[in-house]
């Protein structure tokens, strides 16, 4: 079964960004329009097949193709400026990764140096461990979870970069 994602124009300008110089076909989507659209993809599971109903007057019904095509290439290009920000940030990740290793190690070997002068220095040894412990947390947070995440505004970009357009006139359910 397909999930319908309805959304109601009373003109063409409306499901568009009016500050967008771009011709027709190439204009960015209202974002209004997009944050409706990726709200509502987010209702529904992964795996459940998306429809985008435009209802509207019958005049709007030979757009359609037109309409199609904006929507089509609008989450396309988003997908794409997603992916491209994935892999920046997971460069990123993966270099703070190696720096939080670094300091672990670092504070590791310090606290070991400091056992040498006395049983004292057991709560600093402690304290550099716990240091180099919270020079690893972001970076494990990042590599460990944020990439669910991301993985999901792909998911839903990808879905809405395919999805199918059927037009409703007024009086359709």
């Amino acid at each position: 079964m397909m999930a319908d994602i309805r959304i109601h124009l009373t003109s063409l300008p409306q499901l568009f960004d009016s500050l967008d110089p771009a011709p027709f076909r190439d204009k960015a989507l209202d974002r209004d329009a997009e944050a409706y659209l990726i709200e509502s993809a987010k209702e529904f599971p992964r795996r459940t097949p998306l429809r985008l109903v435009v209802q509207g007057p019958e005049s709007l019904r030979s757009s359609l193709p037109d309409i199609a095509t904006a929507v089509r290439a609008h989450f396309a290009l988003a997908l794409q400026r997603l992916e491209r920000e994935g892999r920046f940030r997971r460069r990123i990740r993966l270099r703070a990764l190696g720096f939080g290793v670094l300091v672990l190690v670092t504070t590791i070997l310090a606290g070991q140096a400091l056992a040498r002068f006395g049983s004292w220095t057991g709560y600093l040894q402690e304290g550099l461990v716990i240091v180099g412990s919270v020079g690893l947390w972001l970076p494990a947070e990042a590599l460990l979870y944020l990439w669910l995440e991301t993985s999901e505004e792909q998911s839903v970009l990808r879905r809405l970069a395919d999805i199918p357009v059927e037009f409703h006139g007024p009086e359709a359910p």
